[in-house]
């Protein structure tokens, strides 16, 4: 199978896991770990007036009444019923953002960067990059990107390096939940400044009892996984 295909197909198992995962939504909305990051969240994008929200998966984790006009950016076009009035969907990708995309005020993204997985462990850093370079153009002067992300020590880092190739075969062809790759708090620090951001701050969020790993409910202390928030702006 060739990259293209191999990138397509995980995309298809992204859009489809996030959009027929109906268990996924209501979890995103009542376990206790969402719930700190959605006040978090909230209070960061108060009084937004553009706001490009990439990667929503059907759930908008923040209050969206605070924000002027939102732009959900997507693979598909999900849970799209009854949205309020202030958000608009458009189909694409963060990797190959739409042109006429530009001038937000902030951009949001969040759990999305260990979706952004290739065939290899180099081509998960390439995307990671890519990312933020596409996020870059969407931006007004001095526009702020938010990311949360689920983040992991350096020591899982290495044996998520070590299993990927094998883990990325099995996930993807056995498994409803696409194939992951978690990066460090550095990882992420270092491609936002290599990338043209200028890091603001970050912290790491309180975590409740349980928190979502491949889509389902699991204990916190069972898991490496800090849920991070970095906020950036363009140098």
């Amino acid at each position: 199978m060739n990259k293209e295909n191999q990138s397509e197909k995980i995309s298809k198992k992204n859009a489809k896991f996030f959009n027929d995962n109906l268990n996924y939504r209501e979890n995103v909305n009542t376990i206790d770990t969402y719930e700190n990051i959605r006040k978090e969240v909230s209070d960061i994008l108060t009084g937004t007036d553009k706001l490009l929200d990439i990667g929503h998966g059907g759930v908008f984790d923040y209050s969206t009444n605070e924000v002027n006009k939102i732009v959900g950016l997507d693979l598909e076009f999900m849970n799209n019923n009854s949205l309020p009035e202030n958000i608009r969907l458009v189909k694409g990708s963060v990797l190959k953002i739409p042109s006429q995309l530009v001038s937000f005020d902030k951009v949001f993204i969040n759990m999305l960067l260990h979706h952004l997985c290739g065939k290899n462990v180099r081509e998960n850093y390439e995307n990671l990059d890519k990312c933020f370079v596409e996020i870059k153009k969407t931006l007004k002067k001095g526009g702020e990107i938010i990311i949360v992300e689920s983040c992991v020590p350096f020591w899982f880092n290495i044996f998520e390096k070590v299993v990927y190739k094998i883990a990325y075969q099995v996930i993807l062809k056995f498994f409803n939940h696409p194939p992951v790759f978690q990066f460090t708090i550095n990882q992420i620090k270092n491609s936002l400044i290599k990338n043209g951001f200028k890091l603001e701050k970050y912290n790491i969020i309180k975590q409740g009892k349980y928190i979502l790993q491949f889509g389902y409910k699991f204990p916190t202390f069972l898991t490496p996984v800090k849920t991070v928030i970095f906020r950036a702006k363009l140098n």
